[in-house]
């Protein structure tokens, strides 16, 4: 144990030389660069990672996991997770967690340090410290978890604290001489998952509420860049599948909304921006006979922004409309193989100067092929797109996109 502790501390150094508070996740939430990628919702349903390996993942005490992925010619889709236990008593122990999700929808990343305490017939109780080099940034949190993993029922609850040294009571973040951003109303961020899971069904509800902050922007001498900035985020997610003979019906949603403003006594306007999105998905999937299966999946996606003074008076909407199907199957023991394909609609429509790009309404679609193997305890997954399209440069019929994930646990 003491080596396995060693060994993660050690990764950790290396992978989190800057860890950030969680109210990053939703600070950094910008649905316009999804439009740099014409192909950005492709792109999205190739980087999941597959559910039975999530369940392996919840399961285990000590893993990792990372899913990779190209979007653009300069842009890398990458998310890691990483994991470890360490026990401090017969039912106390620490779990360590490192997140750094880089996409082009958010880009934030948080090291974890979880105190648990284990009851006989309450659950699991938990204190966090969620550290970051900008000491306003620290977050504290009390969790409570019950249930197991991948059991019958299990609930994980957490009410985070957010950047608590930043004007908290006594405490204050300022330095003489230099601008510093108090808190007026100060951010917390209490979250739920509940997941019941068993022979022939799955159901998952996840959701996160940042409550709305109030922060002041002072900056000694220049006043002209003082100012007052807000934000309010929200974030949900629903999956639910079960078994009926040789088919398996799954459904998912997931809703992420954020709005922000920043005010400054030199410029009129409140420079606000609401940014919505939400999905809707369904699949079939039938057996084949054996381990092969057949899937149609369709989903619905509703992308919406708005602008208001300064700079511009602007909204944007896009609707996504995706089809997929796939076979897959194991042709030997420790192989799974899937081919598929996707197509996607995509409806544009615009109001005002946008300060933004877009490719304009558009179709887009792609075949793929995947090869998932197992070694030992190290599972790994390649998948390579193929474009369908007419592009402007000579790509159709060759390689478009490719995607990798990996885990393992220990």
């Amino acid at each position: 144990m003491k080596g396995r502790l060693a060994a993660a501390l050690s990764l950790l150094v290396l992978l989190a030389p800057v860890a950030r508070a969680s109210v990053e996740e939703f600070s950094t939430f910008d649905l316009a660069p999804l439009e740099q990628d014409d192909e950005n919702f492709l792109d999205h349903w190739l980087t999941r990672v597959p559910l039975r390996w999530d369940d392996e993942y919840r399961a285990a005490t000590g893993a990792f996991r990372t899913s990779q992925g190209c979007y653009t010619s300069g842009e890398w889709f990458m998310k890691n997770d990483f994991k470890v236990r360490a026990a401090l008593g017969r039912k106390t122990y620490l779990d360590l967690v490192y997140t750094r999700m880089d996409d082009d929808v958010a880009t934030w990343e948080w090291m974890r340090f979880d105190f648990r305490f284990a009851t006989d017939h309450t659950g699991t109780f938990g204190f966090r410290f969620q550290p970051s080099h900008d000491k306003s940034q620290h977050d504290f949190a009390l969790l409570w978890d019950g249930g197991v993993p991948n059991g019958p029922l299990e609930v994980n609850a957490t009410f985070t604290l957010e950047d608590a040294f930043n004007s908290l009571w006594e405490f204050r973040q300022a330095r003489v001489g230099e601008s510093y951003s108090p808190y007026r109303a100060h951010p917390v961020e209490p979250a739920l998952r509940i997941a019941s899971h068993g022979a022939h069904h799955r159901f998952e509800l996840n959701g996160k509420w940042l409550t709305p902050l109030r922060q002041d922007h002072l900056q000694d001498p220049d006043t002209t860049l003082n100012g007052t900035h807000t934000l309010w985020g929200s974030k949900g997610s629903m999956l639910a599948s079960v078994d009926v003979g040789r088919w398996t019906l799954e459904g998912r949603f997931e809703d992420e909304q954020v709005r922000s403003s920043h005010t400054r006594p030199s410029l009129a306007g409140d420079d606000r921006r609401l940014q919505r999105r939400w999905q809707a998905e369904a699949a079939l999937q039938r057996s084949l006979g054996g381990t092969w299966r057949s899937e149609l999946r369709w989903a619905y996606q509703d992308r919406m922004e708005d602008w208001r003074p300064p700079p511009t008076l602007a909204n944007m909407r896009a609707l996504d409309r995706g089809l997929a199907f796939e076979i897959s199957g194991q042709p030997r023991e420790d192989w799974h193989l899937r081919v598929g394909y996707l197509h996607d609609r995509i409806l544009i429509a615009e109001h005002g100067t946008v300060p933004a790009f877009t490719w304009g309404t558009r179709k887009e679609s792609r075949a793929y092929i995947g090869l998932e193997a197992l070694f030992g305890r190290v599972r790994v997954q390649g998948i390579e797109g193929i474009e369908l399209d007419q592009e402007p440069y000579d790509v159709t019929w060759h390689h478009d996109k490719g995607f990798l994930q990996l885990q393992t646990t220990f």
